[in-house]
């Protein structure tokens, strides 16, 4: 039996390995031990079998996030730039020329009545010929007379300009005043300039003034003067021409200016007209002045009466006054104004003649001196003669 244990022993020796490995330490061994343990146990809980007893398991694991996947949006296909479309012209549109104001600028200033012409450079800035069948016409601000439409005088190609023009009257109160005008076409559409086809304009100033309008004693010079024996011969201004400027005595009448004068009131005149009639009978003298336009608020004020004689009395002084008015130049329309009949007396005589029916009106003045009776010491006197605003 010792033979046989020695030899299973040296039989076991020899399938050994050469290298004894190193004995694991106590701890880690019971590491591993419960470790596997752990294993086993959750193994068993995993197959649905009760924990044993005795036996404690470690905390779950924290549950990670889980993340899906997102689709890969493909790239959108890279648009080629276009050209911008060509811009339309309007068939209907207008500039202005070089200049825009041919005549009369803004703020140019108006007499009240006056008569005047607008003219604009236009220039055809649309697609479309502008033909006869165009015209100017007013739109709104104020007319000053203008008609309601104007044909234009020419066709205009686009790109061409064209002068039009409209004929206007200043308005007789004092003030600013504007009017604004747009292109009708063949088919009634109004049009201006720009994009917004704004309208075009004019402008004048008609100025504020007071004091003399005309003074007939300074532009005595520049009427005409003539003398005859009644019935008076308006269209001839008489049937004997006179020359301005005496001579003093002259039997056919005279007509001058004086100073300094003793008149029939006793004072001592300023500049004065003096107009002695024909020394006859019914003689009388006429003067015609240049046509003058008359304003919003004119009047005629003077004081007439007779030169007193050298040694201060008043003399025979017997005479008619009179103020007539023609419109224009017509002799046809021959209107008295105001007639006032004078004698030596002592006093002058304040006039007062309203022109407001005539405002905005070219007219002419007639001065006559008509002797009544024989004419004797009719030293006939026009002071302070003018027309007044």
């Amino acid at each position: 039996m010792p033979v046989i244990g020695l030899a299973v022993w040296l039989l076991a020796a020899c399938n050994m390995p050469r290298n004894t490995p190193v004995a694991e330490s106590p701890a880690g061994l019971i590491h591993t031990i419960a470790a596997q343990t752990a294993i086993a146990e959750q193994t068993r809980v995993a197959a649905g079998l009760p924990p044993q007893s005795g036996v404690t398991l470690p905390p779950p694991l924290p549950t990670l996030p889980t993340f899906t996947a997102q689709p890969t949006t493909p790239a959108l296909p890279t648009a080629t730039p276009q050209p911008p479309p060509p811009t339309q012209i309007p068939c209907d549109l207008l500039s202005f020329g070089d200049p825009i104001d041919v005549t009369v600028p803004d703020g140019t200033e108006m007499q009240p009545g006056e008569v005047f012409v607008k003219t604009w450079r236009l220039k055809n800035a649309g697609s479309c010929t502008w033909t006869t069948a165009y015209a100017l016409v007013f739109v709104s601000g104020e007319s000053m007379g203008a008609l309601s439409s104007i044909p234009l005088s020419t066709t205009v190609a686009p790109g061409e300009t064209i002068d039009v023009s409209v004929s206007l009257t200043a308005p007789l109160e004092p003030g600013t005043y504007r009017g604004y005008f747009k292109l009708r076409n063949a088919n009634g559409v109004l049009f201006g300039w720009g994009p917004e086809s704004k309208a075009f304009w004019v402008e004048i100033v008609v100025p504020e003034k007071h004091g003399v309008m005309f003074d007939f004693i300074a532009a005595a010079d520049e009427a005409e003067w003539g003398s005859g024996t009644t019935p008076v011969a308006f269209d001839t201004v008489g049937t004997t021409d006179l020359n301005y400027g005496g001579p003093d005595g002259n039997a056919d009448g005279f007509v001058m200016v004086k100073d300094e004068q003793k008149l029939e009131d006793g004072k001592k005149s300023g500049k004065i007209l003096e107009t002695y009639p024909k020394m006859a009978d019914d003689g009388y003298i006429i003067g015609r002045y240049p046509v003058y336009r008359v304003g919003a608020g004119d009047e005629i004020r003077a004081r007439i009466g007779f030169i007193a004689n050298p040694d201060g009395t008043c003399g025979g002084g017997n005479a008619i006054f009179a103020i007539y008015y023609t419109l224009g130049t017509d002799v046809g329309t021959l209107t008295k104004l105001g007639e006032w009949e004078e004698t030596c007396d002592g006093r002058l005589t304040k006039i007062t003649l309203s022109l407001a029916s005539l405002a905005g009106k070219d007219v002419q003045f007639y001065l006559l001196v008509k002797a009544n009776g024989p004419a004797t010491d009719d030293t006939a006197v026009w002071d302070s003669l003018g027309v007044m605003r």
